[in-house]
């Protein structure tokens, strides 16, 4: 929730209004909408002009739904003369600089950036759980962590907000920072795992890292770095930080650490959680060992926020998964599906995979991994998708691969000695949407014939493949 003073003061006179020689300064805006069928009353709709559509061919749609304003950079002739056009030269600027103005009003909200290579959303929808208990949280919507999310998000923020988890992704150098400083620091920061994700962007792993502890060089002194003691490039920020540092994770000096970890890896684990000489057992519902690093980083944002263990406890018990992170479903055959198509990476493949190799399947049942590409990898390309199929070798037995660059996923898993009659290549131009459409056609009617009801199937992706098309076919 913001105001029409909030944007005329952060930008400072390098926005007008259109055909208005006045409006009211507290004119209120609930919300901020990109796309025009998202508007609802009183939103301000941001028309910006992207590499395929231009927003400013939808002003007056976005009139039409009860938009309060519009920011633009050339007014609409479609609209009436009373609905009100902020004219800006740069749309995303203006953007950031009333989200800017509206967070330094917000003094009494404690802001959690949330970044790394995997988990981010995950941890952030833990965290808000968590802190939630301590007092009304905002948090990111879905994965909005970019520079139209993050300002998006704290345009939302409300008097009562306490906390705000803010889920911020990068893809270069000095990202992190650059929205730090031009919109607004975190107070604590969160940092998951440092992985082999954007390598076109970055360049390297050391890269990555490099960009993800700018989310903690920005904290002030008094600030908190939650960071996973597990990983150890995350584990080494501590030297780039002026803030207190909480680490979680499985390892004996974590701050917040897990222990007696136990049962169904697929389904959710059991662990013992420590703080201070406390302990207290969790039985979770999010899959594998990556499932307890996500509940630890929360508990950790709890300790730091003062919510007791109990409270934390009952918080990570009712966490189920992200739509399309790790859900399980029924699959082909009354075979069990893992869907986590939202996204992949090397590790995400590997963390999934291990906990199908952990979990007890009945006699005769296999497991298998059905993959498509992997995007902005660069040259990297080969050697990720490569090293991702070597890895999977002694996880599961069958490997389904779907794809252009999939085929290196084919050349690692016959490296690992699986058998050749166990792997399934389905070439596709992944440019081409029918030609790859018709691949994971092919691809799901293989499964549907070769699955048993005691099978295991993953089905994973990068998002721009849009994995989540298979669900219906299978």
């Amino acid at each position: 929730m913001f105001t029409l003073n909030d944007i005329l003061q952060g930008n400072n006179g390098s926005v007008h209004l259109h055909n208005r020689t006045a409006a009211d300064p507290a004119q209120v805006f609930p919300s901020v909408q990109h796309n025009s069928r998202d508007v609802g009353p009183g939103d301000l709709f941001i028309a910006i002009k992207g590499a395929h559509t231009d927003g400013h061919h939808f002003i007056s749609a976005a009139a039409r739904a009860g938009a309060g304003a519009v920011l633009c950079t050339e007014p609409s002739n479609e609209v009436v003369p009373e609905f009100l056009q902020i004219v800006a030269p740069d749309v995303i600027k203006a953007l950031h600089a009333t989200a800017r103005v509206r967070t330094q009003r917000q003094q009494n909200t404690t802001l959690i950036g949330i970044t790394g290579s995997n988990g981010k959303t995950s941890t952030k929808e833990a965290v808000a759980a968590v802190l939630s208990r301590k007092g009304p949280t905002l948090k990111t919507f879905a994965s909005y962590n970019n520079e139209l999310g993050y300002p998006i998000t704290l345009l939302g923020l409300e008097p009562q907000h306490r906390y705000a988890a803010l889920e911020m992704g990068a893809q270069w150098v000095g990202e992190l920072r650059w929205l730090c400083d031009t919109i607004a620091r975190p107070h604590w920061s969160v940092i998951t795992t440092v992985g082999a994700a954007h390598l076109s962007y970055f360049g390297s792993q050391e890269q990555v890292a490099t960009a993800k502890s700018e989310l903690v060089q920005v904290l002030q002194p008094d600030g908190i770095a939650i960071l996973n003691y597990d990983d150890p490039n995350v584990r080494n920020m501590k030297e780039k930080t002026a803030a207190r540092v909480l680490y979680y994770g499985l390892g004996e000096d974590a701050d917040i650490r897990g222990t007696d970890l136990g049962g169904d890896t697929l389904r959710g684990q059991h662990f013992t959680l420590n703080y201070q000489g406390q302990q207290i057992h969790v039985q979770l519902r999010l899959p594998g060992e990556h499932g307890v690093t996500i509940a630890l980083a929360a508990a950790a944002a709890g300790c730091a926020a003062g919510v007791s263990l109990e409270d934390i406890r009952a918080v990570l018990e009712s966490l189920s998964p992200a739509k399309g992170r790790c859900e399980i479903k029924a699959g082909p055959n009354s075979s069990t599906l893992i869907d986590d198509t939202y996204n992949a990476n090397r590790q995400s493949i590997l963390a999934i995979s291990r906990a199908m190799q952990a979990t007890s399947i009945a006699p005769g049942g296999k497991r298998w991994a059905v993959l498509s590409d992997i995007f902005e990898l660069g040259p990297y390309a080969r050697m990720e998708h490569r090293a991702s199929g070597e890895a999977l070798g002694g996880l599961v037995d069958y490997l389904v691969a779907i794809g252009d660059e999939a085929r290196y996923y084919v050349e690692g898993a016959i490296r690992s000695k699986m058998p050749a009659e166990n792997i399934y290549y389905f070439d596709a131009d992944i440019e081409n949407g029918s030609e790859l459409e018709a691949a994971k056609h092919a691809a799901a009617a293989l499964l549907k014939k070769e699955v048993t009801n005691a099978d295991i199937i993953l089905l994973k992706g990068s998002r721009g493949m849009h994995m989540e098309t298979m669900l219906e076919m299978l």
